[in-house]
């Protein structure tokens, strides 16, 4: 019905559109029309005045400048400039943002009745509660200039955009130099073949900073993720039941973003869920990128006295629940220097190990009735370094049957021969003592002691890492 019209008017404005969005544009101006005053969408009655003043200056804009995408349409009313650029850059994808009830409905059935599948609705406000991954944000509203711009601030990165349609007169509000943005486009024009002055600007961030919220709404859901503020939820009481015992489900918690941003990018095929505490806020691009990438199903959103249960590290950083390998017995074979870790405390055992990867020594064997490799303390004092070596299961240090290895044993002991001395083989198995007691007599074993003063030992940690240091020197060039 309006189609002849509008192809008319926007060719005046040198935009050739296809037959299939010239339709579109037509339906939606009849949804506009038929919807205007039940949903309160414009003020405008004269239907060439809405050709000009809606669907042209939303779309005269694409002549100008290039269109970001994704694009968030701050404030999109009746989806001004939103559905028009959705549907003439079909390639392209849209945020539309609008708070107002009735609007929201008329945007959803514009939406399903266009079947614009690259337009997306925030039925909401955009606050500092909000976040986008956007490449650039446009509006129409007639908030100001800086109460946009600082909206934008906390979700924008660098080098990202804000595109204000104004009109003519807005000198007053338009700002020159700002602390976060550069003005990039002061452009003054008018709409072909008509009076209607108006005016670009275009900002660009200039400064990295950015801030995520996590949170969960008073209704107990959270825009992020599943919301979870009971000790009674059931997916709860089984991460409360791995963080009491990771071995038993070969699953344990990782905290810390470095390490967790290491497994996301080496080892996504362990990673299950992330858990992010109520109140938590990130300001790391890369971090807040790398956790879009997981479906909500995937992302957990707790309650921080929750939370608290189950880091258990107080590192006060997003976890994650990791799968880990079922570790398997060691058959007696030696794999270049092999270091077994008799250690009963988890921190001492992912300090050793994280030691050993770091002078590469890959083939870790952990004595049985000591600390699990994959506690949750062990993994952050590994620095991740658990996830990069081969660790099996060995028996108690009283069960070690000597006969049966075929390289040499080299047991640290305050009573041995000076490591400093000692020539290391190419092929050996070195074991500390246990925190406290030391070492039990182990027959056949190659005693070495590292020299100290003043101090009465060593921390067994510690002494782990002087040997494999002792043994790197001599045999970097070696491979394992």
């Amino acid at each position: 019905m309006h189609e002849q019209k509008i192809s008319q008017f926007l060719k005046k404005s040198a935009h050739q559109l296809s037959h299939e969005a010239v339709q579109q544009l037509s339906l939606f101006l009849k949804l506009l029309i038929q919807y205007n005053e039940s949903h309160d969408l414009t003020r405008i009655k004269d239907i060439d005045e809405i050709i000009i003043k809606h669907f042209v200056d939303s779309l005269y804009i694409s002549s100008l400048i290039d269109i970001p995408s994704p694009l968030l349409d701050i404030g999109t009313g009746a989806g001004f400039p939103g559905i028009p650029l959705a549907i003439v850059h079909r390639n392209n994808f849209f945020i539309l943002a609008e708070s107002r009830h009735k609007r929201v409905e008329f945007l959803t059935i514009v939406k399903n009745e266009l079947h614009l599948d690259n337009v997306e609705l925030y039925p909401h406000l955009v606050t500092q509660k909000s976040f986008f991954n956007v490449n650039g944000v446009i509006t129409r509203a007639v908030e100001s200039i800086e109460d946009t711009l600082h909206r934008c601030r906390h979700f924008l990165t660098k080098g990202k955009f804000v595109i204000f349609m104004k009109g003519p007169a807005v000198d007053e509000e338009k700002i020159e130099k700002h602390d976060d943005y550069s003005l990039v486009v002061d452009k003054h024009y008018t709409l072909p073949d008509t009076k209607y002055q108006r005016r670009l600007i275009v900002y660009k961030k200039v400064t990295d900073e950015i801030k995520k919220l996590y949170y969960i709404h008073k209704d107990g859901t959270s825009p992020e993720g599943i919301a979870i503020t009971s000790s009674e939820n059931k997916r709860f009481k089984e991460f409360k039941k791995i963080a009491e015992n990771p071995k038993k489900y070969n699953t344990t918690f990782v905290s810390g973003k470095k390490i967790i941003k290491e497994l996301i990018d080496t080892k996504p095929q362990l990673c299950k869920y992330v858990i992010i505490y109520d109140g938590y806020t990130e300001s790391d691009p890369d971090f807040i990128h790398l956790i879009s990438k997981f479906s909500k199903q995937r992302i957990i959103i707790l309650k921080k006295s929750l939370f608290n249960e189950i880091d258990i590290t107080e590192a006060d950083q997003p976890v994650m629940v990791v799968q880990v390998p079922a570790l398997t017995q060691w058959d007696y074979t030696c794999r270049g220097l092999s270091l077994m870790i008799p250690f009963q405390d988890p921190v001492n055992m992912g300090a050793a190990i994280r030691s050993a990867v770091a002078f590469s020594v890959t083939h870790i064997i952990v004595c049985e009735n000591a600390a699990y490799p994959f506690h949750q303390r062990a993994v952050r004092a590994s620095a991740g370094a658990v996830f990069h070596c081969t660790i099996e299961k060995g028996p108690a240090l009283h069960m070690l049957d000597t006969r049966t290895v075929p390289c040499p044993i080299l047991a640290l002991d305050m009573e041995g021969k000076h490591i400093y001395n000692y020539k290391f083989p190419q092929k050996a198995i070195l074991l500390p003592g246990t925190e406290g007691p030391g070492l039990p007599a182990i027959d056949n074993a190659v005693k070495l002691s590292i020299p100290i003063h003043t101090v009465e030992s060593l921390n067994a940690a510690v002494a782990v890492s002087i040997a494999l240091y002792e043994w790197h020197k001599q045999n970097k060039n070696i491979e394992n």
